[in-house]
Parts: structure tokens; C-alpha cells; sequence
């Protein structure tokens, strides 16, 4: 008799592009969900254990690509699938999790995106309710060797400002660079 688990395996992998799915050895199916390297991703972690699909599959988001995600929203999203996987307890259950997930994303993104935009007002009137007044950052001075201060003096006139006409163009060389006219 052969594993479920490995069956589950091979039909995942023929339904979902390897760019979006993978199955290790120790049958973790991790899936990626919305678009690459933006906040609308993420990386669903399913593992079968023995027993599976008897057994509940370990659902996590806990991967160092979810980092985006509000911990609230992390526990949600691992609430309404564990609720899902214990209806469809007995069966191969991994594509319908996929599915809702899949489903929901665009809810779980936003759901993330205002709760990090709360927390982020949040530590914005903690900060306005200090009294400590904010420091300004002290310009920075431009070090110039001796050589380009001499240079720069040479340019200058006597109350330290360029001479009037110092970016004027020489009218008769430049025609006579450029020649007559046509």
C-alpha cells in the first residue's frame, strides 16, 4: 500500500507550477501566494505528519518571507485554515487549503496592510506625545584639502564672490570656432 501522503505529493505537483509549489523530502508543501517581493506575498506552510491525512496537517506562516505580515493577521489566516483542514479531516485536504488561502489572499493582504498602517499611526502618536523635542541633525561641513581652498579662493573676488562675466562665452572665438554662416 502506498503513502497518501506521497500520492497527495505528486497530484499537488501536477496541478501547481514548481515556482509556486514545493514538497521536501519530509513532506512540508510550502506555496506561494500573491505577487513576488511585494507585501501582497507570502509562503503557506503545510506539513503532513504520520497519519496524515487522519491527522491534522501543521499550518504555519512563520517563514522569514512572512515578515511583512501583522502577527494577528499570521493567526487568522492559521485559525480559518486549521477550521478547514478539521472539517476535511480524513481526506487529502491540501488543495482545498490552497484554494481558501488562495481565495482570501486579497483579504488577508489588506487585513495586514491597515493593521500595519494602525501600528504604524500608533508608534506616530506615541512619538508626538513626548516631550522630548526631535534633534536635528547637524549639517555636515565640507573638508577641502589646502589646494582646493586656494583654488577656490583664486576663483573668488574680494568679498568672496565670483567676479561679474566669469561664465561669459568670448563671442568672437566662439564664431571663429564655429565658422560662417550658411
Amino acid at each position: 500500500m502506498s503513502d497518501p501522503r506521497q500520492e497527495e505529493a505528486e497530484v499537488l505537483a501536477s496541478i501547481y507550477d514548481p515556482n509556486e509549489l514545493s514538497v521536501s523530502d519530509d513532506y512540508t508543501v510550502e506555496y506561494k501566494l500573491g505577487e513576488h517581493d511585494t507585501p501582497k506575498s507570502m509562503i503557506l506552510a503545510i506539513h503532513w505528519p504520520d497519519g496524515y491525512p487522519t491527522v491534522l496537517p501543521t499550518i504555519s506562516l512563520d517563514s522569514f518571507y512572512n515578515g511583512h505580515l501583522s502577527t494577528a493577521v499570521k493567526h487568522l489566516i492559521v485559525e480559518e485554515l486549521n477550521a478547514l483542514a478539521q472539517e476535511q479531516l480524513g481526506t487529502a485536504m491540501t488543495f482545498s487549503l490552497i484554494d481558501y488561502a488562495r481565495e482570501n489572499a486579497e483579504r488577508y493582504f489588506s487585513l495586514s496592510l491597515s493593521s500595519t498602517a494602525a501600528t504604524t499611526a500608533g508608534y506616530t502618536s506615541l512619538a508626538g506625545n513626548c516631550d522630548e523635542q526631535p534633534t536635528k541633525k547637524a549639517e555636515k561641513k565640507v573638508q577641502l584639502t589646502k589646494a582646493q581652498k586656494r583654488a577656490h579662493y583664486r576663483r573668488l573676488d574680494v568679498n568672496g564672490e565670483l567676479p561679474r562675466g566669469w561664465n561669459w562665452v568670448d563671442v568672437a572665438k566662439h564664431l571663429q570656432q564655429v565658422g560662417p554662416a550658411p
